[in-house]
């Protein structure tokens, strides 16, 4: 674990209202450059407003000296979940419950989300093929 993965979970461990925290992108991948900025997702206890948001943001900015990209989970589309998920790296969890129930519910949410996605392409492609719109 690097340093500022650490003070990343000194900042958050205190927050009363995390659940659990991630780091994913080039700071996950070990491919982070001196320009890179940090990619962060919470699972808040409730779903925090914007100006929340941005406070905590601007406090880790002024913490870790680097730009911030902070993702609150609970209204994150299905689809950047599962990023998380599959490529994310788990670093704070204060509730195995809630963790293990937001896996649970993006799989499904992503599982419906390409159904659907599945059936429109198909719906698209029988479209141009019946009309010989290639």
């Amino acid at each position: 674990m690097n340093s500022i993965t650490k003070k990343i979970i000194s900042f958050l461990q205190p927050e009363k209202d995390v659940k659990f925290a991630f780091i994913f992108g080039s700071l996950a991948s070990g491919q982070m450059t001196s320009s890179s900025d940090l990619d962060i997702a919470i699972l808040f206890n409730h779903t925090p407003d914007f100006n929340t948001i941005n406070e905590l943001k601007d406090a880790l900015v002024a913490a870790l000296n680097k730009e911030i990209d902070l993702i609150p989970l609970n209204n994150a589309s299905p689809i950047l979940k599962m990023q998380i998920l599959k490529k994310g790296v788990l670093i704070i969890n204060n509730n195995n419950k809630a963790y293990d129930d937001f896996i649970i519910r993006t799989v499904n949410e992503y599982d419906d989300l390409k159904r659907i996605r599945n059936e429109i392409e198909m719906n698209i492609l029988k479209g141009r093929i019946y009309q010989r719109k290639f």
